[in-house]
């Protein structure tokens, strides 16, 4: 009995010990890319008083991001995002209004991005956490889900994924235009472990592996997420996976 009660009490030491190096790895490897990102991105995005940051859908958040925002222009902000890991989950280029508001309709009129600023995000972010070799990369607006005048692209890169946001406008000689409202870069993430709990909510079957839950995009009974029970190895994929998500959607992974 008391060799058991050594070997349990080893166990538990060492799986503490464990968490804590991860912790501590995740905060080395945060302040090491918010150093680089400050050399890069530029200054540090303040709220202005009575302007508090909005609150996350609660299904989804449990509020803020682990986030550091900075400025770019007069009307936007670039938002760094972050993972459980301390490496980068999501780099988004967005107006300075969509942090008080989820809402387009409370962007002032004639906010917009140059064309340049694509590549120049695309630059930044994978000086900050490589996005790896580019694949399909779209000419806007061909390609893209039209809906109205909104212009909704993706493009792929090995490691991540863009989204470009567009909307169309009439010039003075009632011309259309496309703009560039805001883009989005949200890495990949591999998730591998063992399912410690399943749950079932709607039309999600959800996995909990690691302390974190995962969902498939709908309740699917020939795939991982129909499939896998309490003690399943199991391999899946995830893009932009922020550390505070209740839940994150995520793929199963492509064998290699």
């Amino acid at each position: 009995m008391r060799r058991m009660c050594i070997v349990a009490a080893l166990f538990a030491t060492c799986g503490s010990l464990y968490v804590l190096v991860g912790e501590t790895t995740a905060v080395r490897r945060k302040a090491e890319i918010i150093a680089k990102a400050d050399k890069l991105l530029g200054a540090h995005y303040s709220p202005p008083d009575g302007k508090p940051l909005r609150l996350y859908d609660e299904q989804t958040e449990t509020g803020p991001p682990d986030v550091v925002i900075y400025w770019r222009a007069a009307s936007y902000v670039i938002e760094l995002i972050f993972a459980q890991d301390g490496s980068v989950a999501r780099v988004q280029l967005l107006p300075e209004a969509l942090l008080h508001s989820d809402s387009w309709s409370d962007v002032p009129d004639g906010i917009e991005l140059s064309q340049p600023e694509m590549q120049w995000l695309v630059d930044s972010a994978n000086a900050l956490h490589p996005m790896g070799k580019p694949g399909e990369i779209l000419d806007t607006p061909d390609g893209c889900f039209q809906s109205g005048r909104n212009l909704y692209c993706i493009d792929t890169y090995e490691h991540a994924i863009v989204n470009h946001y567009h909307f169309e406008r009439l010039d003075s000689k009632h011309v259309v235009n496309v703009s560039l409202g805001g883009i989005s870069i949200a890495y990949k993430q591999s998730v591998s472990g063992i399912v410690a709990d399943v749950r079932v909510d709607g039309s999600q079957r959800q996995l909990k592996i690691d302390g974190h839950w995962y969902c498939g995009e709908k309740l699917s009974g020939d795939d991982i997420f129909g499939k896998a029970a309490i003690g399943s190895v199991v391999q899946l994929v995830t893009f932009g996976c922020a550390a505070n998500k209740k839940v994150c959607i995520a793929i199963p992974e492509e064998p290699k």
